[in-house]
């Protein structure tokens, strides 16, 4: 992110994004990893897990950015084709 001080904005290289959007798949394919879930999408049943919620947090942190991982909750992607 750079700030350009004549137009007083942020701007921010869409390479930036991507690597960004690229690092939020790969964190969650290794909250998959530790929590035994498979990779591929899944169906949830009963409680949110805590690796439910780290997901979430994770999508969440990325739409905040204007980052659309493509799902709302975790089970909803599949990061069996992630770095």
């Amino acid at each position: 992110m750079k700030y350009h001080v004549p137009t007083k904005q942020f701007t921010i290289e869409s390479r930036n994004l991507e690597m960004a959007g690229y690092n939020f798949i790969y964190a969650i394919r290794h909250i998959r990893d530790l929590a035994g879930l498979p990779r591929a999408k899944y169906e949830r049943d009963g409680l949110l897990s805590d690796a439910d919620h780290a997901q979430k947090g994770i999508i969440d942190a990325a739409k905040a950015l204007g980052i659309d991982l493509g799902a709302e909750w975790g089970n909803e992607l599949d990061v069996s084709e992630s770095p």
